[in-house]
């Protein structure tokens, strides 16, 4: 359990990490789309490592369904990090870290429409209380911009897809080595978008710059995801999700780090009432989800 709690928390430390690195690629570089498909060039090959490693223990779904929703997968998560890339160069990584909570909103409404589910009084709290936070973020510094808010709702219904099919297809694989199933078929997810940005590079000119800048980003993302994985599979969904949801208070430790140490244009300085805000919203996003967790698995 111990092993578990602490993978969980070095994954969520590098998840804030990464946003901070993706944040410095978008200021240095200024194109959400060189990240994209530079960062996923990097992560297909750790795909395709961690792929070889573990497909030959582990059999796949021979199912049209498993396709369409993988494809789904790969489809939404190019979306998303398109958009999410294009929000973190209007909003602070600190406070777009603790807003991709938002998602808990979110994929509550996808599966109230499309799925009929029944939510209980918990989950209406965490949803309010997710809106609470959302509110005291975008009061925490400058007011967020249109164009930032409209990248943000579209990160979030991204996301939200990509949780939700993500899912769907571990849940499909058969086997009782859940854990081992997730890692292989999340690495073959990243190789197929590796092998769709190496496509694009065919009408693309490469530049050996950018694609050493999105390292840091490439990696840290894609070592969190293998230890998110790993961190559910050893204390459960939902205590992991409340560890991962974390990434908000760690993030705005980061931003606090960043801004009084001269990186402005990474995080931008701001008062010290500021930054207290933006903590206790980011407390108070991850005691959201930590309700909406605890309530969906009862």
């Amino acid at each position: 359990m111990f092993f578990g709690i602490t993978i969980g928390i070095v994954s969520a430390v590098m998840q804030s990490a990464s946003y901070l690195f993706s944040r410095r690629f978008v200021t240095t570089y200024h194109s959400s789309v060189k990240l994209v498909l530079y960062s996923q060039l990097w992560m297909g090959l750790f795909g395709l490592i961690v792929f070889a490693a573990t497909v030959p223990f582990t059999a796949f779904p021979h199912s049209m369904k498993f396709v369409a929703t993988l494809a789904t997968y790969v489809i939404a998560y190019n979306a998303a990090f398109y958009c999410f890339f294009r929000a973190v160069n209007e909003i602070e990584a600190s406070r777009l870290s603790s807003l991709l909570g938002l998602k808990v909103v979110v994929i509550a409404l996808i599966m109230l429409l499309l799925h009929k589910a029944q939510l209980r009084a918990p989950h209406y709290v965490a949803v309010v209380l997710t809106a609470v936070s959302a509110v005291g973020m975008n009061f925490s510094g400058v007011r967020i911009s249109r164009k930032g808010a409209l990248f943000l709702a579209l990160t979030l219904l991204g996301f939200s897809t990509t949780d939700i099919t993500g899912t769907m297809f571990v849940k499909m694989m058969p086997g009782a080595a859940v854990t081992r199933s997730a890692i292989c078929v999340t690495s073959l997810s990243y190789v197929i978008l590796g092998g769709i940005s190496a496509a694009a590079f065919l009408k693309l000119r490469f530049e050996k710059a950018p694609l050493w800048g999105a390292l840091p980003y490439g990696a840290l993302w894609f070592a969190a995801m293998l230890l998110l994985f790993a961190s559910f599979g050893i204390v459960g969904v939902v205590f992991g999700s409340i560890i991962q949801a974390s990434r908000g208070i760690v993030s705005v430790l980061f931003g606090v780090i960043l801004a009084r140490t001269g990186y402005v244009s990474v995080e931008p300085d701001v008062p010290a009432r500021i930054w207290v805000r933006r903590a206790v919203m980011a407390v108070v996003m991850v005691a959201a989800i930590g309700l909406y967790s605890w309530s969906s698995a009862r």
